[in-house]
């Protein structure tokens, strides 16, 4: 009796290991459940995210006659160490910031007299930091690039170190997203069903966006290289329709001089533009969208974290990721450029909202306003690579099919 006792609490054990085992494994393998594991600010409804970034720019002093704040712009970014303001005292207010009284500059000489110190992620190394430092002083991480490129970075050195964080992240504590569409009246960003049936029946009173368009798609790409499989995704979509590649990862020269000619010249002739990223990480979203989103043409994008769909109007662009293949893709691409009312329908947004980018330097708008918020509380980041890489796991080029 007592053999058969310890049989069964036995097997009753190794039942219960082996429920554990297998909830690890699917806690391993599984990118949904990784997700679900770091929430964060990522994860807010767009309705708090548009509010939060109005909020950043309109910001106002209440003090009279503020004292100026001193930012240093430590290392060199993209070939420059202006970080797209420049220097000087007056260099926010010219950039438009509501809150401009600080001093920008990168001279080192008087560091102890600065504020906040602002490092570029990319040529940051800690083989090149202050000698001293202030309790005062902010040292402020700073990237508009995603965390996929991290042989790029150095935020694996970077524990125990920044105060604060500038990015495209709306996680950030001063948000610089490439850019964004707001409403320029009443209608919401994400109508309900009832709603969305009216705005696209009368978007078929409105222009014909179609008309004169005789090519398919175009994409303008210069960096051959990616973390997104966006070159894979291409390839396989012109097995089934025409996708004109201009640039030096292409077969196709814009003849005009500027990009802004260039697109205008893709908004003019093609249908499709391919709206696609180097790298698939939540938030993501650069300038490549944004400029397309403001002319008369349907973007299409690649993007598996819904961060497009968070920011852009309902029905406004085509993700390729929610298609089953590139197939079906390509088959409901081929269905709106022979139905004219279905095309235009994508463009019902248009009378009602406005299309901002560039905006991916506002967040140096927050960060003097922040040095001048004397109830701002102490904060220190203790895993920078925990923040800036797994918090917001990236997919690294997943297979097209």
């Amino acid at each position: 009796m007592l053999d058969k006792n310890r049989k069964i609490v036995c097997l009753i054990l190794m039942g219960f290991l082996l429920v554990v085992l297998q909830f690890y494994l699917q806690q391993s393998t599984d990118p949904a459940t990784e997700f679900t594991r770091h929430p964060s600010a990522l994860q807010s409804s767009t309705s708090e995210r548009y509010p939060l970034l109005k909020k950043f720019t309109t910001e106002n002093l209440v003090e009279k006659n503020p004292p100026f704040k001193r930012i240093v712009f430590w290392n060199e970014a993209y070939g420059s160490k202006e970080y797209g303001v420049g220097f000087g005292r007056d260099a926010l207010r010219k950039f438009g910031c509501p809150v401009w009284q600080c001093e920008t500059t990168d001279n080192r000489t008087d560091i102890l007299t600065s504020d906040a110190i602002v490092f570029h992620l990319r040529s940051w190394t800690k083989s090149d930091l202050p000698e001293r430092r202030l309790p005062h002083q902010r040292y402020v991480f700073w990237s508009i690039e995603s965390p996929a490129w991290r042989e790029y970075a150095h935020a694996d050195q970077a524990d125990e170190f920044f105060n604060w964080t500038m990015t495209y992240r709306w996680d950030s504590d001063m948000a610089g997203p490439y850019g964004s569409i707001e409403p320029i009246g009443k209608v919401p960003l994400h109508p309900d069903e009832d709603q969305m049936k009216i705005y696209l029946v009368n978007s078929r009173k409105a222009d014909n966006y179609a008309k004169g368009k005789t090519k398919m798609a175009a994409w303008f790409v210069s960096n051959c290289n990616s973390k997104s499989s966006r070159n894979e995704f291409v390839r396989e979509l012109q097995k089934y329709i025409d996708v004109d590649v201009y640039g030096k990862c292409g077969t196709m020269q814009c003849s005009t001089t500027t990009d802004g000619q260039c697109r205008d010249m893709a908004a003019k002739n093609y249908k499709f533009f391919m709206s696609l990223e180097n790298s698939l990480c939540p938030d993501y979203i650069t300038e490549k969208f944004f400029v397309m989103m403001n002319r008369t043409i349907l973007p299409i994008v690649y993007g598996v974290h819904d961060s497009h769909e968070k920011i852009a109007p309902t029905h406004s662009f085509i993700n390729a990721a929610k298609f089953e293949n590139v197939k079906k893709l390509a088959d409901y691409l081929i269905l709106l450029d022979k139905n004219d009312t279905l095309y235009n329908e994508y463009f019902w947004w248009k009378p009602h909202f406005k299309v901002m980018f560039s905006e991916v330097f506002k967040g140096m708008c927050r960060l003097c306003a922040a040095l001048h918020d004397k109830n701002s509380p102490p904060k220190i980041y203790h895993d920078m690579t925990g923040w800036w890489e797994k918090t917001v796991p990236c997919l690294l080029s997943p297979k097209i099919v």
